[in-house]
């Protein structure tokens, strides 16, 4: 059976707008392809040790609400074997300028260790 006319153009269309919706969203933002305004506050939970990952090359991630977290975090003292729940701010890292194609837009920095609790 073959798709023509009408029914193909509807699934094309479909097609077109989901592709052109934009990103899905980072850990811890909201959807709908918009991107959230420069300096968002986002709090995540940081799990007790770091994983192997790989981004341009192999790495150690900080686990950010159960995903790989790729970025550094300023002014945050990662210590192994606790789970920290904390406060932190993105902001736009090239905000006049598209960035490098090795690196991220965001960067992120702490603002405040809402809980750092010791894992048995």
């Amino acid at each position: 059976m073959t798709i023509t006319g009408p029914p193909l153009l509807l699934a094309l269309y479909s097609l077109l707008l989901l592709l052109c919706s934009g990103p899905l969203p980072a850990v811890g933002e909201s959807g709908g392809g918009v991107a959230p305004p420069d300096g968002m506050t986002l709090e995540v939970t940081i799990g007790p040790e770091l994983k192997d990952c790989t981004g341009a090359a192999p790495q150690k991630c900080l686990v950010v609400d159960g995903e790989y977290f790729y970025s550094a975090i300023d002014g945050f003292d990662y210590e192994p074997g606790y789970t920290y729940r904390i406060r932190m701010e993105r902001y736009d890292r090239w905000p006049d300028q598209e960035p490098p194609q090795d690196a991220g837009r965001y960067g992120y920095r702490l603002i405040e260790v809402l809980e750092k609790t010791r894992e048995p």
